[in-house]
């Protein structure tokens, strides 16, 4: 891995969570794979799917759907994992995230970035960096590095 994350310079990677386009830069993206069998840990959140072995390494695995407050599907042909780089205390960290599908890598220029709502109380939306607009379509651009939460975090370097 990396020494550093590389941030792609306005581009960002859309997936699908439900009828949902999301996008993270494209520089916390290193691979797609196949959905594929998890090793459950024992008393973890339900969103956290388990671990996989991903070229001699412990990945993490979170389920996109149940973080993201989405109700649970089976899988499709199109779901997948998307393993991203994390940077966590300091250090790049991955983590895979299923999510239903993937889309395309799109361009956004900072001025087509809106701020993220703010919808009131009990709506955390520290993890959105911003919603753009494709075609007729938002979409939400996530801020990778906040997602995940002191616990999630503690998850994934005990895995690691």
């Amino acid at each position: 891995m990396a020494a550093e994350i590389i941030y792609g310079l306005n581009s960002y990677f859309t997936f699908r969570i439900g009828s949902e386009l999301f996008a993270v830069n494209i520089g916390n993206v290193t691979k797609i794979l196949g959905l594929t069998e998890t090793t459950k840990v024992p008393n973890s959140p339900r969103y956290f799917k388990g671990i996989i072995n991903h070229f001699g390494s412990v990945l993490p695995v979170f389920d996109g759907r149940l973080k993201f407050g989405f109700p649970e599907t089976e899988p499709t042909k199109n779901t997948c994992i998307l393993v991203l780089v994390v940077e966590i205390e300091g250090h790049p960290v991955s983590t895979g995230v299923i999510v239903d599908s993937v889309e395309k890598v799109l361009i956004f220029e900072p001025e087509q970035i809106k701020p993220a709502p703010s919808i009131g109380k009990g709506f955390n939306n520290e993890y959105i960096f911003g919603i753009a607009t494709f075609q007729t379509e938002f979409v939400i651009i996530l801020n990778i590095d906040k997602i995940f939460s002191e616990e999630e975090i503690n998850l994934i370097i005990a895995v690691e």
